[in-house]
């Protein structure tokens, strides 16, 4: 008799933990070289955007954390911040969604221009 009780609490623990893990859901909507993604989650979310992953994490008011090549990038609502090739304004940013603007950074040097 005693081992339904142990599958029953296997099956109890087992349905706690999975209802307590976060839910991340990402989209982006892309044009030419610019994407605006949205990011709903309470831990980490990962999206590969103009053919280079991010990572968005610790999305609280006002500003979010993006992960590029294991690098963090603090960035605040209204505020653009060139993270490895790419350029990300966070359009908006509440606790645990955020709103954000992805391209490709301009900046890069043409290859024919003089050094300076």
């Amino acid at each position: 008799m005693r081992q339904p009780r142990t599958v029953l609490r296997v099956v109890l623990v087992l349905s706690t933990l999975l209802g307590l893990t976060a839910c991340a859901t990402t989209s982006a909507r892309c044009r030419d070289d610019r994407c605006t993604v949205a990011v709903k989650t309470t831990a980490t979310a990962s999206v590969e955007i103009l053919d280079h992953q991010l990572t968005f994490d610790d999305l609280v008011d006002g500003s979010v954390t993006v992960v590029y090549a294991g690098a963090p990038y603090r960035v605040g609502v209204g505020q653009t911040a060139v993270v490895g090739p790419l350029s990300v304004t966070v359009l908006s940013a509440t606790p645990g969604r955020a709103k954000l603007s992805v391209s490709v950074e301009s900046t890069v040097a043409d290859p024919g221009a003089p050094d300076r």
